[in-house]
């Protein structure tokens, strides 16, 4: 999009919420935007509590321990998009509402976009992130922790740092409208996100643990410099207006959005029976 037209784009930043709430925000504002109700859209967002986030298709039962997740007071909710669990705590969260016309392409090439608008970003605050391709990395790993945790899992244009991946995103669109959201951790806790995934040995678990501290990394354990919220929110609002040419305004939620927003934490995200059921491969969705 770089040396096109200008497109105006609204941000909002959100305090710390539960999951519900953050995943229903998400999804009322793809249905304002597809209603031609909003502008595009750059959101900020922390987690509270702690919320493991499950991808639109992944498998409860098998793939995630419960009864951890309580003892721990770590929230569960499941996405609207596709990918592989994310523990949200010690993060900044992004998301990306826009329509197709304003941000054409396929899946790829859309990552590759928003990945290059982080990369730009993130070098800014002299983080030594780069955007790599899925080769680089493909048959590292257990292909059965891969299938369930987000950062241990090679992705095509991901965002990394001294080899780790250092943001984890999923994207899906319906309507004609792109929702492209990711966590861009502070710190990885590689032995709490292993404690809240199933395995089947103590001995897996260790194994899994070490892969997840060799090939994940949060910001400030690959910077010499700490880095926080103010400062990475400011440095990426400035890299998605230079980088994509957005016009970007502080904005606010639509009473419209709120309302639906509050629907669908009560009657979607905050139900048992969605959280516990696995999604239709019929939607568009994809990961990185």
């Amino acid at each position: 999009m770089a040396g096109g037209n200008f497109v105006k784009v609204r941000l909002l930043s959100h305090g710390p919420m539960k999951g519900r709430f953050n995943m229903a925000i998400d999804e009322a504002i793809q249905n304002a935007v597809r209603r031609g109700q909003v502008y595009p859209t750059l959101r900020f967002y922390q987690w509270e509590p702690a919320c493991l986030s499950l991808g639109y298709f992944q498998d409860v039962k098998k793939e995630v321990e419960v009864g951890v997740l309580e003892e721990l007071g770590i929230d569960l909710v499941r996405r609207p998009t596709g990918g592989k669990a994310v523990l949200h705590d010690d993060e900044l969260t992004y998301s990306v509402t826009v329509s197709e016309e304003d941000m054409p392409g396929t899946i790829l090439e859309t990552y590759r976009t928003i990945s290059g608008a982080i990369v730009h970003g993130l070098q800014s605050l002299g983080i030594p992130a780069e955007m790599v391709t899925l080769e680089r990395g493909a048959k590292a790993g257990d292909p059965g922790f891969q299938q369930a945790a987000c950062f241990s899992a090679p992705s095509w244009y991901e965002v990394v740092a001294q080899g780790k991946k250092i943001v984890g995103s999923a994207q899906a669109r319906r309507g004609g409208v792109i929702l492209q959201h990711g966590s861009i951790p502070f710190s990885i806790d590689a032995a709490k996100i292993v404690r809240c995934l199933k395995t089947t040995s103590q001995a897996q678990a260790d194994r899994f643990q070490s892969m997840l501290s060799k090939k994940s990394a949060g910001l400030n354990q690959v910077s010499s410099m700490t880095v926080d919220r103010k400062d990475l929110e400011s440095a990426l609002i400035l890299s998605f207006g230079e980088v994509l040419n957005w016009d970007i305004e502080k904005g606010y939620l639509t009473e419209e959005e709120i309302q639906e927003s509050v629907e669908l934490s009560q009657n979607k995200y905050g139900k048992k029976s969605w959280t516990m059921t696995r999604g239709r491969q019929s939607d568009n969705l994809d990961s990185m």
